[in-house]
């Protein structure tokens, strides 16, 4: 009687603190994790209808002086606009996927069961000194302590194990501290995970004066201002003339540009030269506001082929607003999901899709329902021809992805249970059907086998990325912004951009 209540007293202990150390731990300073920015040296917003396109391009550079130039050839003469200097920001968080980090180790919780279980028949069975399991009553308690990452929920899976070993004599006390156990381990594994969530940052625009620029041989469509820019849209009769016209104005092309200068010529091309003054001199990175060319066409298409001009490596995002499915030679669909907008209200709780609010946004891509985001890195040789945007038909990929730890604790919650529901089923053939101890060895090493391969599949098959983090705190107090700004530009050309 004596014993029974001792034992009680032990079991209300554990529970009791159990339940405290599942509502309050010490101070937790939660973080927020995001898939790592990877910022391209090339980014465009692309939507074709009605034979009318959108093109919005932002790039960067690197040179010295305060003068800069920048030429974009395309098939029809354009009204150029600027855009927010934020607009990409918006646009990246928007494709921005669903990462899930955080994955509850399920597998933690059956392997304490497990772990309950043995030393429960060894405490039955009462062979051995309890010394001899000890190492298991540890190794049980860093578990505990694991899952719940507090101490002292490590310290009551320890002496719960302990105590199974020790008083477990009996199969009415054993079923007790496994009662008590299932339910500790249970409070222990199903635990709330923490959202995270980002910043979205927009900016306005500036205005700039005119500079007027004629040449003979070449003809001026038109003059515009946009933002910091001044902008001549020339049309030339030949790629002498036009070069002649650039290199006159201050757009030093290299004599390397000329074939693709010709081929521009003589598909009736027009070329937009931009040219903007920073406000101080010396060698810096800088990143220009975005430029909106409205242009008549009868596809999509992005061109590239003086960017390819004394250029490497290019890395390449570019997100094309229609109806269907979006895909280009030499791109990788990153993703490609409906509008949130025009998905009914039920499934749009059940499936987000891409949660566009920017109003500037929204009016370039119009009655657009799909959007993808395509990214390449391309050699020149792969920009040597202009990028066609084609169309397909329509599937979602893209909206969730996975940290490596997040993939690696999903492939050992689906492995590991597997693991030891196959080892015990092979043991349940013991005694029967005249199955050997070998037999049930030989089975359950390709059980064993089995499972392994089935969790390295599964982790294979995750979508993974690296991710970032950083405390919930900065976001709240402002600092958080860095979400947006935490990758530099790169220094690189587009489409013939020149400094002097």
């Amino acid at each position: 009687m004596y014993r029974m209540r001792h034992i009680q007293g032990i079991l209300a202990f554990c529970t009791i603190v159990a339940t405290r150390a599942a509502l309050a731990d010490g101070m937790v300073v939660p973080e927020v994790f995001f898939p790592k920015v990877e910022i391209p040296n090339q980014q465009a917003l692309i939507h074709c209808a009605d034979g009318i396109e959108r093109l919005v391009i932002e790039t960067s550079f690197l040179g010295e002086g305060t003068n800069f130039a920048w030429v974009v050839p395309l098939p029809a003469a354009p009204e150029v606009k600027p855009v927010s200097e934020g607009f990409f920001i918006n646009l990246r968080q928007t494709f921005q996927p669903r990462l899930i980090h955080q994955v509850h180790p399920y597998y933690a919780g059956i392997l304490f069961f497990c772990g309950l279980v043995l030393l429960g028949w060894r405490g039955l069975r009462n062979e051995t000194s309890w010394l001899a399991d000890l190492p298991l009553c540890l190794l049980l308690a860093v578990g505990a302590g694991f899952m719940a990452k507090s101490m002292v929920a490590g310290i009551v899976g320890g002496g719960l194990a302990l105590c199974t070993r020790l008083f477990g004599r009996t199969p009415a006390i054993l079923a007790l501290f496994l009662l008590v156990g299932t339910t500790f381990d249970a409070a222990l594994t199903f635990v709330p995970s923490p959202k995270h969530w980002g910043l979205i940052n927009t900016l306005g625009e500036s205005d700039a004066g005119v500079t007027e620029v004629v040449f003979p041989g070449v003809t001026v469509l038109s003059e515009q201002h946009a933002g910091v820019f001044d902008i001549t849209t020339i049309r030339g009769t030949n790629p002498n003339a036009v070069r002649q016209w650039l290199e006159h104005n201050g757009y030093q092309l290299p004599a390397s540009a000329e074939p693709a200068v010709r081929y521009y010529v003589e598909h009736g091309w027009v070329f937009v030269a931009s040219k903007v003054r920073c406000a101080t001199a010396g060698s810096k990175q800088a990143a220009l506001h975005p430029l909106l060319f409205t242009f008549a066409a009868r596809s999509p298409i992005y061109p590239t082929r003086l960017t390819a001009v004394a250029n490497g490596i290019c890395a390449m995002d570019l997100y094309v607003f229609g109806k269907r499915r979006a895909t280009a030679r030499h791109f990788d669909t990153v993703r490609c999901d409906r509008l949130a907008s025009n998905l009914p209200s039920d499934l749009r709780r059940r499936r987000p899709g891409l949660g566009i609010s920017d109003p500037e946004i929204l009016a370039l891509i119009g009655g657009s329902t799909v959007g993808t985001k395509l990214s390449a890195r391309l050699s020149p040789k792969q920009m040597a021809s202009d990028v066609d945007i084609h169309t397909g038909v329509f599937w979602r990929t893209g909206a969730t992805v996975f940290s490596y730890t997040g993939a690696l604790t999903i492939a050992l919650n689906v492995a590991l249970p597997l693991a030891v529901l196959g080892w015990l089923l092979a043991g349940t053939s013991q005694g029967g059907w005249k199955v050997t101890e070998k037999g049930i060895s030989r089975c359950r090493g390709w059980l064993l086998a089995a499972a392994v391969g089935i969790g390295i599949t599964v982790y294979l098959l995750l979508p993974k990325v690296e991710m970032v983090s950083r405390p919930a705190s900065s976001l709240e107090d402002g600092r958080g912004d860095g979400l947006s700004r935490m990758a530099v530009h790169h220094s690189n050309l587009i489409c013939g951009l020149q400094t002097r």
